[in-house]
């Protein structure tokens, strides 16, 4: 299981185009739920069902985080061989991304447009 300092360096190797606007509970969760082994590919905050969360791609998952204010925390996640498309859309502005896993359609919205192509791409490559 990685450390806090570990996945701050593996966000910070992404590079500039990464945006974690409103995400830094969901970021300092993260080495709670991530596996040895495990490298994040790429990740984004957006909105879904009017909340804002961080949307993380993995060498093994799609991880979707959104804690709360106070306390409570939503997870939702689908392995990688589990997805069955990916699309994107952009935007002047903003993007969206929406993912399948044959029985569920996953809706980001309001995703700033830099992070969405790269996304989908680390995706790809997974």
């Amino acid at each position: 299981m990685p450390t806090l300092e570990e996945v701050k360096q593996m966000v910070k190797d992404l590079g500039e185009g990464v945006d974690t606007f409103g995400t830094k509970k969901e970021i300092k969760y993260l080495p709670e739920i991530l596996t040895d082994n495990e490298k994040i590919l790429y990740l984004t905050s957006g909105l879904m069902d009017g909340n804002t969360w961080l949307i993380t791609c993995t060498n093994r998952r799609v991880i979707f985080l959104d804690k709360g204010m106070v306390y409570g925390l939503k997870q939702v996640e689908t392995p990688l061989e589990r997805i069955n498309s990916i699309q994107q859309k952009t935007g002047m502005m903003f993007g969206e991304i929406a993912i399948w896993d044959g029985s569920s359609k996953m809706e980001i919205k309001n995703v700033m447009t830099k992070p969405v192509t790269p996304f989908v791409d680390a995706f790809a490559k997974a």
